[in-house]
């Protein structure tokens, strides 16, 4: 029986959160250079939909395969210098972002505030 299974399955997007605020911050911090190109994070989760039967101790166990990757954002509205950062729209982004991870946080610590109740033997 695995103990943190509910904060291992927030892992990954607490990374993800982490990944994409700096992505988020370094288009901030370019939003004046020319021929800059807003960039963003996306995240998928590939996630074994059957599971395999291991009958020897060398066999390998299926695993969940996570990717982040860092895409260009296709926008129309370009300005001058070839920019197309929208200031407003990063600080929503920015918003959104820390909101979410501040939400997989709280699930974490809830996770671990059980964790310790048990311990405790249900004694506050």
């Amino acid at each position: 029986m695995d103990l943190f299974k509910g904060i291992k399955r927030l892992e990954p997007r607490l990374d993800y959160t982490w990944k994409r605020h700096k992505v988020i911050l370094s288009n901030i911090a370019n939003a004046d250079t020319p021929n800059y190109k807003a960039k963003d994070v996306t995240f998928r989760e590939n996630l074994s939909t059957f599971r395999l039967k291991t009958t020897r101790p060398k066999h390998i166990q299926p695993s969940e395969s996570l990717t982040f990757k860092v895409v260009e954002v296709k926008k129309n509205l370009v300005g001058n210098d070839r920019n197309n950062v929208s200031i407003e729209e990063e600080m929503a982004k920015l918003t959104q972002n820390r909101i979410a991870y501040e939400v997989y946080m709280r699930m974490v610590s809830g996770s671990i505030d059980k964790l310790n109740n048990v311990i405790k033997g249900g004694r506050r």
